[in-house]
Parts: structure tokens; sequence; C-alpha cells
């Protein structure tokens, strides 16, 4: 019975955590929710036997919010095999080895129970709750950078409607707003387990150390918010502005047909929107993977499709500059590479051996339409738009069996801005502004989005294509993480996608501008751009995980002394006491 509890009560964990996240019920999420989900998996590892059953039940729960937060990704074309199989797996295998470890600081206490229940551990609770809430930031932090970076289905996204709460990631970033949502959790959950292991709770010293950790967590609130509300009611002018041409048509890049179609509907429906324009914008952009052609060996076609109206010509009759997704071809020397798909090419009698390499890009077209630049997109998906060991012919062979294509994307190297030129008489303190393009999920990303900024990206102008995900929830959830970027560096942040969620941000973090869901549609807005002005997190990034790293080593490895130090004395005693006994007998 004790076990099945237990699993019910992972179970209610993971489900209040779906829906704390933006979901089909609750579109945009609910911080309330956010407060308590993760209360019954805390209660659940005071209660466990084991570092292997809190292992399970860690496991269990990360695998359920990760399916019930992210079962659109079973849309992704024939890649569901990696995009939710296998991120399941990962995620068992990962929650596994978490669960051990938020398991830790509850077996350590667990063996001065006595003590603690008799008031003589008032510590013991504290080290509990703040073990729990650096590890849990921690995780967060980790589940969202690196290769296998996956930043969905977090803390984070369920604080998106308190933007009150969440400015203070222009300080702490995103593993802020982590840390003091776990935290809150800890507390409640650690207050639950205290009131059910002791009896008379008023006289109980523990309960101090309880009490000035709760007033702590709120303490945190309370600077969070008022901080909020001088960022949130800040005036900010801006310096320049942008007029933007955003064009969301609706299609499923999978489906070839579709895909064909979509230059034709984006210039169906950018040509509407000019005409009903009372003034031309500065700046047309399209979504992801609009170009299916790679530049620039297939320039030339552009010319002449689409058929019912050629692009390059369609360009060159607005006079506007455009940024469109699209694939750019990158042929680099392999020399002898057995295992690629490789070509030959001769040059001055000369014979190398090539690979084919793309990159998936934001591309930069003039007023004439020529094509001038690129940015390629650098944080890829990981086993959809990469492969890692690629060039090997045993991975070839093993992702040709099993979803039919053996290579992807090259990662793109360079975080190259566009100089945008905008009217002057609308823009006395520039003619032209910085903007830097992240690609589809790159806008989840903090460190993506910091390394343009300190390009100098004056703002963020995000290519996104999601309309192979089919529902609202997974357009919103893209958004939702995407937008804590303009606090972070209070910029504004652009999104022009495929079906959503098309919009404008401010650097506060409201939507001042945003075109419904799976809808074709184009509309103009003149998009405000602020100073320049570092934040901390633009200045230090993700300083307060790498700070709660070493505190948590740090813990552990006192810990480690300490037993070690205790055992040596226990030991020299022995020794001791040994030695006298022999010279008695003697």
């Amino acid at each position: 019975m004790r076990r099945f509890l237990q699993v019910c009560s992972v179970l209610f964990s993971a489900i209040m955590t779906a829906f704390a996240v933006q979901n089909e019920f609750l579109p945009f999420g609910s911080p309330f929710l956010g407060l308590f989900a993760l209360v019954p998996l805390y209660v659940t590892f005071t209660k466990s036997d084991s570092f292997k059953e809190a292992g399970i039940l860690n496991a269990l729960y990360m695998v359920l919010t990760h399916v019930m937060t992210s079962f659109w990704l079973g849309y992704f074309k024939g890649f569901a095999v990696f995009t939710l199989g296998a991120t399941a797996a990962f995620y068992a295998v990962t929650g596994y080895f978490l669960g051990t470890l938020f398991f830790a600081p509850f077996y350590i206490t667990r063996k001065t129970a006595a003590e603690e229940k008799a008031g003589l551990k008032p510590l013991n609770c504290v080290i509990r709750i703040f073990l729990f809430a650096v590890l849990w930031t921690i995780y967060e932090w980790k589940k969202s950078t690196g290769f296998l970076a996956y930043p969905w289905g977090t803390l984070v996204m369920s604080a998106w409607k308190w933007k009150l709460l969440t400015q203070i990631v222009d300080i702490t970033g995103t593993r802020g707003i982590s840390f003091l949502f776990s935290l809150f959790n800890a507390v409640v959950g650690e207050g639950l387990f205290l009131m059910s292991t002791t009896q008379k709770i008023g006289s109980n010293r523990n309960f101090s150390g309880y009490v000035r950790t709760a007033v702590f967590c709120f303490s945190l609130f309370i600077f969070s918010f008022v901080y909020g509300i001088y960022q949130y009611t800040k005036e900010r002018i801006p310096v320049k502005s942008v007029r933007t041409l955003l064009v969301q048509p609706v299609f499923d890049s999978w489906l070839s047909d579709e895909s064909g179609d979509a230059v034709q509907q984006s210039i169906e429906l950018t040509q509407k929107a000019l005409d009903e324009a009372e003034k031309n914008p500065d700046i047309i952009l399209w979504s992801e993977g609009i170009l299916t052609y790679p530049l620039p060996e297939y320039y030339s076609y552009y010319f002449y499709l689409p058929e019912e109206e050629p692009l390059i010509p369609f360009m060159q009759k607005t006079g506007i500059p455009f940024i469109i997704g699209g694939a750019v071809e990158i042929t680099a020397l392999y020399g002898d590479n057995t295992d690629a798909e490789e070509y030959s090419s001769t040059k001055n009698g000369v014979t190398s051996s090539l690979i084919r390499e793309f990159n998936n890009s934001a591309l930069y077209f003039d007023t004439e339409g020529n094509w001038r630049d690129f940015y390629g997109k650098v944080q890829l998906v990981p086993f959809a738009e990469v492969i890692p060991y690629a060039d090997k012919r045993w991975m070839q062979i093993l992702m040709q069996s099993l979803v039919g294509f053996s290579s992807g994307w090259t990662p793109g190297k360079y975080y190259n801005l566009f100089d945008i030129p905008v009217q002057a008489a609308d823009n006395p303190h520039g003619e032209s502004v910085k903007v830097g393009t992240p690609i589809c999920f790159e806008d989840a990303f903090p460190y993506v989005c910091r390394n343009l900024f300190l390009e100098g990206s004056e703002a963020f102008f995000n290519l996104t294509n999601d309309a192979w995900s089919r529902t609202n929830s997974a357009e919103i959830q893209h958004y939702v993480i995407a937008s804590f970027r303009a606090q972070e560096f209070r910029t504004t942040l652009v999104r022009c996608t495929n079906a959503g969620f098309t919009s404008v941000t401010d650097p506060a973090g409201r939507i001042l501008y945003s075109q419904p869901l799976f809808e074709s549609t184009a509309g103009i807005f003149d998009v405000p751009i602020y100073e320049r002005t570092p934040t901390f997190y633009a200045c230090f990034g993700d300083w307060l995980p790498v700070l709660f790293c070493f505190l948590w080593g740090f813990f552990y490895l006192n810990l480690y002394i300490r037993e070690h130090k205790k055992n040596t004395k226990a030991q020299n005693l022995r020794f001791v006491t040994d030695l006298q006994s022999a010279f008695e007998i003697l």
C-alpha cells in the first residue's frame, strides 16, 4: 500500500506540473499550481526507504511530466522515435540518477532522526529544503544547456503570467525563478513532513529553523515583487523603430506538397499586406524553412520560381529588404574519408574529396533582391537536425534504418547580425538597426541570445517553424520560453513564425502585437528599439546555477571531511584504548 501511495503522489505531482505549464486547457499555464507542483514529489522523498526507490520514483515523475507536457513531439514527422521515445528514455535514466541525489539529504538527516525529533537538530530541515531547491535549480539549468538541451516542462514556464515576479531574470536569468519556485515547494513539503512526524509543534525546536527558512523564502518573493514593480512600471522610451511586416503562413514542412506552396503563400500574404498598408515597412520577415533550395547554388532558381510569381522579381518590385528562413550550402574539404558521403572535385589537376554541408539559416536580401548575408543556426535539434558521429558509417546505417535519413544540418559557427536600414524621418538617432536572428528554438536558449546581444544586437528577430506540432500548447510553450529573452536583456523580441506564435514582446515581457494561431495572415507593426544597456545577466550569464554547483559540492565535501575526521578520531581512540589494555595485561 505504501508504494502504491508513493506512485500516486508522483503521478499527482506530474499532473500538477503539466497543468502548471502551458497546456491545452490552461493556454498560458498556472503560476499558482507551479508553487505546489513539486510538493507531492518532495513528500515522496521524505518517505522513501532507499536510494533505489527514490531514483525509480523520480524517474517516473520526469518521464510522466515530459510525456504530458511535450506529447506533441510525437508529430515530428518520422522522428517520434527520437523526439519523444528517446527523450523519454533519457529522462528515465537521468531521472533515476537525479532521484538518488535528491534523496541524499533525506538519507543523511535520517541518521539523526531521533535527535531531530527531540528538537536537537533544528538545521536538518533547513538542509533538506535548501539542498532540494539548489539541486532542482541546477537540474533545470543543465536541462536547458548543452547538446541534448530541452528547456521545456520546467517550473520557469509556469511563472510566465506573474510579470512582476519574472523581472528578476535580468539579474539571475530564469534560474532565479527556478530557485524561487522550487524553494517554495520545498518549504511547503517540509512543513507537511514536520507536521506528520512531530506531535507538539509549538514546543519543538525544529520549527525555529523551519520558520526562519520560510521567512527567508517569503522575503525573496517580496524582494522579487518589489523589484518587478520597479522594472515593469519603468518608463522606457524607444530610440528607434523598425516598421516590420510579419508574414505568418500555415504549412506543414514535413508534407512536400505544402512545403512547396510555402513561397507562393508567403508572397500572396506579403502582397496583400503591402496593398493595405498606408506606409511601406523597413523589413519583411518570413518564417523558418521557407526556401528549401539551398543558396548560393539555387539562387538563380528563384528568378523563375514559383511559377505564379517568381520570388526574386517580386522582391525587386517591392524594393524592401527581406529576412527569410532557408538553407545555405557550405562545402568543406574533408580529405580521405571513406565513411562520409562524398563526391570528387578536380581543380588544377588535383582531386579533392568533398562533403556537402548545409546550414539552417536566416537569409538577408537587400532592396534589389540580392542575397547579402546569412546567419546559420548554432543550436540544432539533436537527432533531428544534427546527428552525432554522422560521418561514421555505422551511424549512417543506424539512422537510415530507423528514420530513413543519415545526415543533418551543420551547426553555424558565427553570430552574424543584420543591419536593417530604417526610414530616417522616423529615426533621428540612426539610419539602421542591428538585429540578431535566432532560429526556431534557439530563442529558448539564453546563451545563443546572449552571444548575439554581446555582438551588438539591438533586437532579436526570431524565425520559427512549429506548424508540425499541430497543437496550440506547443506554439504557446515555445513563445513563453522565448519571451524571457526580452526581459533578460531588456530588448525587443520579434517572432515571425509558421502557424504561430507570431508576436512582438517589449523589454518588460508585455505582448505588444500578436497574430492568431494556425491562421494564414500578415501584419505590419512599428517595432520599438531601445537603447542597449547591458543587464547584470548579460554581463555575467548563468552565475547563479554555477554558484549553486559550488555550494552543493562544498556541502558534501565538507560533510565527507567531517565524517572522515570523526572516523579517524574514533580509530585513534580505539587504538589508544587497545594500547592501554595491552599495557595493563603486561
